[in-house]
């Protein structure tokens, strides 16, 4: 199985792993497990104000607040319409994708995630919003891990499990560094560039599952 879907499933199965705490009014944090065939969707909301993203198939909204990246969510493979306030987003997902969705108040822009198949590895996936193309390389610019990301989009790489920092270049220059992670086989990580108040955010964090029926 694709490394991100493996991620997502595992983040799923953790949820379910300790039924006892459901009895202990914590019944909402244990939600269903994703079919075998299932499609993935997050929200980047670059507004100013929180996003209720909602998805056809869905019964109720992830909020996801303002400058965040929300949890990935799963839905049945196929046409989707995906809804924030009176913004929409028709698109047709096919099994296994994964999908990210920058939201800037007014549109919303696909990315579509990239996959490994080695579950051995931790899968490393860096998103580029600026406006000239970057590459992801160890903090002290000594080993590139991913290189020339255009702008307003992502590409990943698979790795060694490891703790590390690391940092977005343009050309030589350092931009912006990011905290140091363990990244852990058989998981997946994002590290983003976001341009802010005439400079740039980092932004990185594990990839993780919202269970919303």
């Amino acid at each position: 199985m694709k490394q991100l879907i493996h991620a997502l499933y595992t983040a799923a199965l953790l949820m379910l792993a300790q039924p006892s705490q459901a009895q202990d009014g914590n019944a909402a944090l244990y939600g269903p497990v994703p079919p075998a065939d299932a499609a993935f969707v997050r929200i980047l909301n670059l507004s100013g104000e929180t996003a209720e993203v909602l998805l056809s198939g869905k019964s109720r909204a992830q909020s996801v607040g303002a400058g965040r990246l929300g949890n990935f969510v799963f839905v049945e493979p196929g046409p989707r319409k995906i809804s924030i306030g009176a913004h929409h987003q028709e698109t047709d997902l096919p099994p296994h994708a994964a999908l990210t969705l920058l939201f800037d108040g007014q549109n919303l822009r696909p990315i579509l995630d990239s996959f490994s198949e080695n579950p051995k590895k931790a899968l490393v996936a860096f998103y580029n919003l600026t406006e000239q193309p970057l590459t992801l390389k160890t903090h002290d610019g000594r080993f590139t891990l991913i290189d020339n990301v255009a702008p307003l989009q992502a590409s990943a790489r698979p790795v060694n499990e490891i703790k590390i920092s690391l940092a977005a270049f343009a050309g030589e220059q350092s931009l912006v560094g990011f905290d140091e992670a363990f990244l852990k086989k058989g998981r997946s990580y994002s590290y983003l560039v976001i341009p802010e108040a005439g400079g740039y955010r980092a932004m990185s964090l594990a990839n993780a599952l919202d269970a919303i029926e």
